[in-house]
């Protein structure tokens, strides 16, 4: 009876706990707590859980005005806690021009035309966000039909990694950018191979070139988009997110949110340190100096952000060897191996979280390397450091995660053969790389903590499809056949803690929240089935019933 009376003490101990807010009876309780990882109920008050158990145990709780849930087959889980994941970003795409998940070019044009006709206008600019690079050949996408939609009004349409843009000659007209303009360094202009003259597509810097020319969003405009992307976020069950690029507008609408008491979402904000290549870091240095004006009790900005390298898809990704095709070509790192180490050894001694954005395999070992270096200077991380991505991973770096205490931050959702996989990186880096990608199994069974994020912007924000690949490594549409690396599996608990527990871990919150136990945050989430009892191929299909923050409902199937 020790879990049913928390919180009581000597005497008080014999008599019935004051009544809870609610009560979940029924069983499919998955803790996510090593103690005690299955129960059939848990009852909750004052935004805190005070009572795990059987249903004869929990009953002792309910009152006259308790609300009692009959699971009766449903699944009660933890709160999401998404590792990596781009909230503000992604309500601001929803509010101009969205073109995620458009399944062939001319419904992107199909959607960039109906936006113009809206007037949905930054300024006198059409931005949009979200297309798909595998659907052109070599991910470039030329600016001929973008031209004939709008001839005068210039169009930026950001790519579903953001790392590329797609511009019309409007736009390149008013950056100033030709057939005389070079590359930046660790960009590429796209250019027709003929006349010179940029195609349609910038890679990575080169897209700074056209995307400073844009007015920026208003603090409004910011503001609305953060409440969009929370709403989102709570239909798909999530609690609290690492946001991995944020600027001082970002914060700001954070800010404004919670001081409005809107915000309902604990967040980690990781300040963009950008590249090495960056023209100058004053602004940057000068936010993360003052960083402590947006800190809430829900907003945590001692993170910072750095790209250690590029994309696959563009081939500015970071390779130990070269790429195929392309003799002595390796990708260009974005920082030199002294800067990198400077920075993050200075990062780290200042108590900042560090958050490292790496997909090639040189990238992820200079990441680690860097790591390394600021724990033989500075003792082990206290932040808990982490890499974010790890498309590709050399085998010899694998175990190294565990070693020096770095989380593996994984984006499951895209770990099976998709046609970013086979039909763009797999001929750039060749069968035998092709079998480190996304090590997720290897990862877990060497020890190292792992998180999961969904990326979104980038991907969609549900946590359940990216649960359902990490267990079966293919598309969980099932529209596309095969399966990437099965060795690199793993099972359906691991997955469940890496998207709950390991979250709230990486963000310092695992004392808080990321499991179901006495004491804990009523930050909580109900399925429509437990998963432990759907076909694995089923996963993705379960929908979210109910989302609570602290105890108090934030979404519910009617």
């Amino acid at each position: 009876m020790a879990v049913l009376l928390a919180g009581c003490a000597g005497r008080e101990a014999d008599r019935a706990p004051a009544p809870a807010d609610l009560v979940f009876l029924g069983g499919g309780v998955y803790t996510v707590d090593p103690g005690r990882v299955r129960a059939e109920a848990v009852a909750v008050r004052g935004g805190r859980i005070t009572a795990v158990g059987s249903d004869a145990e929990v009953r002792a709780w309910i009152g006259p005005l308790t609300e009692v849930v009959s699971l009766e087959g449903r699944m009660l889980l933890p709160g999401f806690h998404d590792a990596h994941i781009h909230p503000v970003t992604a309500g601001l795409d929803r509010l101009e021009c969205p073109l995620s998940e458009l399944a062939s070019v001319e419904a992107i044009l199909d959607a960039v035309r109906d936006c113009l006709a809206a007037g949905r206008l930054r300024g006198d600019w059409l931005v949009g966000s979200g297309w798909d690079v595998s659907l052109f050949p070599d991910g470039n996408a030329p600016r001929a039909p973008l031209d004939a939609l709008a001839p005068r009004t210039p169009v930026v349409l950001h790519d579903a990694n953001g790392h590329a843009v797609w511009v019309n000659g409007a736009a390149l007209e008013r950056a100033g950018v030709d057939a005389r303009t070079p590359d930046p360094e660790a960009g590429v202009i796209e250019r027709d191979p003929d006349t010179g003259e940029p195609s349609g597509t910038l890679r990575e810097t080169a897209a700074a070139l056209v995307t400073r020319r844009v007015p920026a969003p208003t603090p409004a405009q910011w503001a609305l988009a953060g409440r969009l992307a929370v709403e989102t976020l709570h239909r798909v069950g999530v609690t609290s997110g690492l946001d991995a690029r944020v600027d001082e507008a970002i914060l700001a609408a954070y800010r404004t949110l919670s001081d409005r008491g809107e915000l309902d979402l604990h967040v980690v904000g990781c300040i963009d340190y950008g590249s090495g290549f960056d023209a100058s870091h004053d602004a940057v240095e000068a936010l993360l100096a003052r960083r402590g004006d947006y800190r809430r009790s829900d907003v945590d900005p001692d993170c910072v952000k750095l790209f250690v390298d590029g994309v696959l898809e563009g081939e500015t990704a970071a390779l130990l060897d070269p790429y195929e095709g392309r003799p002595g070509y390796r990708g260009e790192p974005n920082f030199d191996e002294s800067s990198l180490r400077a920075l993050v050894r200075r990062f780290d001694a200042e108590g900042l979280q560090l958050h490292l954005h790496a997909i090639g395999d040189a990238a992820v070992r200079s990441a680690l390397d860097a790591l390394e270096a600021a724990r033989e200077a500075n003792g082990p991380p206290a932040r808990r450091p982490a890499i974010a991505h790890l498309q590709l991973v050399h085998p010899d770096d694998v175990g190294r995660f565990a070693a020096l205490g770095v989380v593996a931050d994984f984006q499951p959702v895209w770990a099976w053969p998709d046609e970013y996989v086979t039909g763009l990186n797999l001929p750039v880096i060749g069968e035998a790389r092709l079998r480190w990608m996304y090590p997720i199994g290897g990862v877990a069974r060497s020890g190292a903590r792992l998180a999961m994020g969904t990326d979104w912007n980038v991907s969609p924000p549900d946590a359940l499809p990216g649960i359902e690949v990490s267990v079966l490594r293919r598309d969980p549409s099932g529209s596309v056949a095969g399966v990437l690396n099965p060795e690199q599996a793993i099972d359906l608990a691991t997955a469940i803690e890496a998207y709950t527990r390991g979250g709230a871990t990486l963000m310092h919150r695992e004392d808080e929240t990321g499991s179901i136990a006495v004491g804990m945050r009523a930050d909580l989430v109900v399925l429509e089935r437990d998963l432990f009892d759907v076909p694995p191929e089923r996963i993705s299909e379960v929908r979210v019933l109910r989302t609570l923050v602290a105890g108090r409902t934030v979404f519910r199937v009617p």
